[in-house]
This record gives C-alpha cells, structure tokens and sequence, in this order.
C-alpha cells in the first residue's frame, strides 16, 4: 500500500478509484473511436477481440464494483466528489487501499491496513480478504483482525523468522509450547555440557585421559543451543516543568478548523487544566488531525483562537 502517493488536485475520489480499471477504458475507448469510423473487417476484428476483453473483465459493472468497496470502507460518507487533495491522512490511506483491492491483483501487501478504519470497515475488510482470490501478506498489530484473516504467520524475534500455520491463536499456543520445549531441551544441554567439561578437567591428565579426550571431541562437535533471547525493558521518561495544578494548559475558544474552509459550522470551546487527560474521538475524517495539526500551528484556523499556558512544552509522540 503506497504511503506516499501523489493525489492530484481536481481529482475526485471516484475518479481517482476508476483509475482501478485504466486499462478497461483505454479499450472502451478504442472501441468507441472504432464504431465511430468506417470499420474495415480488420478493425471489426479488433472491435471483437476489445468486446471480449471488457465482458470478461465485467467493464459494466465498474461502478457497482467501486460502490461496493467505497462504501465498505466508508469512503462514501465522504462523498464522490470530494477533491482528492483535500483529503486528511486518514481518508487518503483509505482510497488507496479502496484502489488497490479495485484492482484486483494476484498479491497484495498490506503494512498497517486497519489504522484509519472504523471497527465496521475493518469487519468489512476482513470478509473482503477471507474470499479474497489469491495471497496476502499483512503487517498489522491489530490482533483480533490478524485472527479473522490469516493462516500463516511469520513470527520475528531476536533476529530469526519462524513461520508457523493456523490462526492467530494457535500459533501464540504453538509458540509458547515450543519455548516451553526448546528450554526444556537448553536446559538439559546446559547440564550435560557442564558435567562434561568437569569430566574433561577432572580425567584429563590422568589415566581416563583417552576419555577425556574423547568426550571433549563429542563435545566440540556438538549441535550447542543458543540460549534464549532476553527481551530489552524500555526505560524513558519525559521531562516537564511543575506547574500549580489550577493552571490553565490550553484554552481554545470559538475554533473553527479547516483548509479552504471550515469543516464544520460548530466552534469549538473547550480547556484543559493541568493533570486532565483528553481523548479526541470522532469517526474517520470528521476532522481529528486537522484539530490537532492546528493546535501545533500546522494549520492557520479559519476562525477563533487557542492558547497555551507560556509554559507548556508539546511534545508529539
């Protein structure tokens, strides 16, 4: 799924979705300039070979195909008209996404897929790649939606990829049985190689030299276990100046958010006081990051204002 894709100012998603089947139109398009013109029997020839291709790839039910995926992933309730440029981060992961599963590759690969969708739309999602056609690979945290979809996960730790079959939940099972086994089987190595390095240090220079040196050329031969991997505690903290609990952090009064325009006609009045935690919640689109992007100055607001208490540092995670 491309990060990083150029939406061109103009563009409509639908337009931007019906790029899906480019080369549908391109033959469409040909086979309309070819009626146009006095066909030869040679380009009446072309004009089949063109039919054939648009029936077999269901040209006419394009529309149909995009409403279906623009509605599963809640693109509609944007609109079909909405400038492509003026999307937010969010709505954009969710038209590439759309344009991707629109074309109907043989492989898809999905880094983070769920990470602008509403718990419907992931649903949705999911059914999508459970009757999906051909293979996917997916990166994902999510994993109540790894659980629906996979059956096949490359597990990396420490370095190494194990990959195991079945669900989400077998494999954690599988993978836990498997530690419990592998440290079993390091543990016994462990002791047997200890008594065998005391039997070699002990009989070496004595009359069970001959054994010794045997056992130490069993030893140097043998298939060693790594010992197993130490996860690393994250240790960080984040500075701060103490400030009066009955400080003001943020006031925001009479906001309104936007780019060319405001989102919405409702201002924004709210504060925060020091210690009080906010959550911003809304569905995708609804304008979450263009709040916060103006919150940091990113964006100029079309209306009202906000304020920062002089010292307050923003840190942005």
């Amino acid at each position: 799924m491309d990060q990083q894709a150029k939406l061109e100012a103009g563009m409509t998603i639908k337009e931007y979705l019906q790029t899906a089947f480019s080369d549908l139109y391109k033959a469409n398009d040909q086979l309309t300039e070819i009626y146009m013109n006095d066909p030869s029997d040679e380009d009446l020839e072309k004009a089949g070979k063109l039919q054939e291709k648009l029936d077999a790839n269901d040209f006419y039910e394009i529309d149909t195909k995009i409403e279906q995926v623009a509605t599963g992933l809640g693109l509609d309730a944007i609109g079909y008209d909405h400038d492509v440029s003026k999307l937010s981060g969010g709505q954009r992961s969710k038209i590439i996404l759309a344009k991707i599963l629109l074309e109907n590759p043989d492989m898809i690969l999905l880094d983070e897929p769920t990470n602008y969708l509403d718990t419907n739309h992931i649903e949705w999602l999911s059914d999508y790649l459970n009757n999906f056609s051909g293979a996917f690979i997916v990166i994902s945290h999510d994993y109540g939606f790894l659980d629906k979809i996979v059956n096949c996960i490359a597990d990396i730790e420490f370095g190494k990829i194990t990959k195991y079959t079945g669900s989400l939940k077998q494999v954690t099972k599988q993978k836990a049985a498997n530690k419990e086994t592998y440290m079993k089987a390091y543990t016994k190595q462990q002791e047997k190689i200890a008594k065998t390095k005391a039997y070699i240090r002990k009989f070496k220079a004595g009359s069970r030299s001959n054994s010794a040196k045997s056992r130490e050329k069993q030893l140097s031969h043998m298939d060693v276990l790594t010992p197993p991997g130490n996860k690393t505690i994250a240790s960080f903290s984040f500075p701060y100046k103490e400030i009066p609990s009955s400080r003001m952090v943020l006031e925001v009064n009479d906001l309104k958010i936007g780019y060319d325009k405001p989102l919405f006609e409702q201002e924004l009045n709210f504060s925060l006081i020091s210690g009080e935690k906010m959550v911003i919640k809304g569905f995708n689109g609804i304008g979450k990051t263009t709040l916060i992007k103006t919150l940091l100055g990113m964006l100029k607001p079309q209306a009202g204002n906000f304020d920062f208490s002089e010292v307050v540092k923003v840190r942005i995670l």
